[in-house]
């Protein structure tokens, strides 16, 4: 059977540090029917010239040059461009594992299922360690999201195309559009597929997500406050509260 097209969406503002093994990753994955789509009318650095290369070598590679105005919009308009049967995310500074592609194909040729999602590889770039992230085994719907929160990070899920065609990221968001976009479409679809196996290598290093994480907490919050109910929130109250205790502990160290 042919192979299901698989098309990435990748953002990118100043990610020349990062980009270029990204975007090779990509490349040498041993996946035919792929595509990325770069997002980028930006940067300042060396990013543009570095994108520009690949571009000119090879055909699966897109670069929309046009201005967003943040994140969000920035992978809204990389799926206007997306043409493949699955649509991912990954961050500029992100590393696709080869088996991905594959694995994607291989369950959905047999199961029709509306998202995908693994498990990852996070890599601390200041002091060189590894550490496997995996997901929740719960079912991903509303209330999970409530109680553990995003359950999986947007570079580990990938959606069929019907899913945006009926939601997209709330162009509002900085840190959390993700976590919104989760709500939206548990409402919508109920088939989500987890495999255990680290689709990526997440690289944390000085990026905004790490800049702002109390930022990123508070607009979280703010999301799941405005998508729950009565008792849900009283979910949310408790794990704020428990939150606090345990930054209080830190704090004073009794």
């Amino acid at each position: 059977m042919k192979e299901i097209k698989i098309s990435i969406v990748m953002p990118n503002y100043n990610g020349e540090n990062f980009i270029y093994s990204t975007i090779n990753t990509f490349v040498n994955i041993p996946y035919y029917n792929k595509e990325l789509i770069i997002v980028d009318g930006k940067s300042k650095d060396k990013s543009h010239d570095i994108i520009q290369g690949f571009v000119n070598i090879h055909e699966n590679i897109k670069w929309c040059k046009a201005e967003d105005v943040g994140i969000s919009d920035a992978i809204n308009k990389g799926i206007d461009l997306a043409t493949g049967d699955v649509i991912g995310y990954i961050g500029s500074d992100d590393l696709i594992n080869d088996d991905t592609f594959s694995i994607i194909n291989k369950y959905k040729k047999n199961i029709d299922f509306d998202a995908i999602y693994f498990d990852s590889y996070t890599y601390y770039d200041k002091d060189k360690s590894i550490k496997l992230r995996k997901c929740p085994k719960i079912i991903f719907n509303k209330l999970n999201l409530i109680k553990y929160g995003t359950i999986v990070g947007l570079q580990n899920i990938f959606f069929d195309k019907k899913i945006y065609d009926q939601c997209r990221y709330n162009k509002s968001n900085k840190y959390s559009m993700d976590y919104e976009i989760y709500f939206d479409i548990v409402n919508k679809f109920t088939s989500f597929l987890y495999v255990e196996y680290p689709a990526t290598i997440n690289i944390f290093h000085n990026n905004i997500s790490n800049q702002f994480v109390k930022e990123q907490m508070k607009e979280a919050y703010s999301i799941a406050f405005k998508n729950s109910n009565l008792f849900e929130r009283i979910i949310l109250i408790k794990k704020l509260t428990l939150l606090f205790i345990s930054k209080m502990l830190q704090t004073f160290k009794f």
